[in-house]
């Protein structure tokens, strides 16, 4: 599945949704920046490694989110994820690296002081989304459903210069990004909303957040009939709300 969008093409997407809630919305944010973008100037499309040949296009992880915050601030943002997007199955994807780059979201947080930040993650249903291929085609749309297992991880530092995979480490460093695990909450409790706590001082951080529902022993098809429990559960995308506090 193509990602939500890709880095280069931001600057009329994220105007329109701000207004749309088609591919993000961020609520009032007390004295922090809250903006749907790639900080990135450098565009990057997902696997630009293809056949181990870089293709010019290595401008790091697509984040959807751009966020600044002070020493107590607080931010909200909106958008949906993948269904497995922590905790993809083999044999595609094998753990370490379970995590679907492009169907998670990536917040790129910058704090300017030192501060406790807070992240708490629950579900909600009905948020608009399109997809958008490279060629800037449609590939995709409808409304979010209901049934996220939230999880979450950070890392230290942005990425901006690596080739952006398919897969990637939620539990660990990243081996094909500058980033530095600092730590996660993959809700081993299964519930719909999950939270983190962390002591930062000033810099840019890392946020990936998508969904960790458990272990099955055989999973739906992607094309399945969503009128079924599990197949409504493990596929399709799923609505998020993020709650972002420092100094709390």
């Amino acid at each position: 599945m193509y990602k939500l969008k890709f880095k280069g093409k931001l600057a009329a997407a994220s105007a329109a949704s701000l207004l749309t809630l088609s591919l993000g919305l961020s609520l009032p944010a007390t004295a922090s920046t809250v903006e749907f973008k790639d900080p990135a100037i450098s565009p990057t499309y997902p696997g630009c490694a293809i056949n181990e040949a870089p293709t010019g296009n290595d401008g790091g992880i697509s984040y959807e989110w751009a966020v600044k915050m002070g020493k107590r601030d607080n931010a909200t943002l909106i958008n949906t994820v993948g269904a497995k997007s922590l905790s993809e199955i083999p044999p595609f994807y094998v753990s370490p690296d379970v995590g679907w780059t492009h169907t998670a979201d990536w917040i790129a947080l910058e704090v300017t002081e030192k501060t406790k930040l807070k992240v708490k993650v629950s579900r909600i249903e009905g948020v608009p989304f399109h997809i958008i291929t490279p060629e800037n085609t449609l590939f995709a749309k409808g409304y979010s459903r209901n049934m996220l297992i939230p999880g979450i991880a950070i890392y230290n530092g942005w990425d901006d210069t690596s080739c952006e995979d398919h897969r990637f480490n939620p539990s660990g460093n990243v081996d094909w990004s500058t980033l530095v695990f600092k730590g996660n909450n993959l809700n081993t409790a299964q519930k719909g909303t999950v939270e983190y706590e962390v002591k930062l001082m000033p810099g840019k951080y890392s946020i990936a957040v998508g969904g960790v529902p458990k272990a099955l022993d055989s999973y739906p098809a992607n094309d399945c009939d969503p009128a079924d429990k599990t197949c409504y559960i493990y596929t399709g995308r799923h609505g998020y709300r993020m709650e972002i506090k420092t100094g709390h």
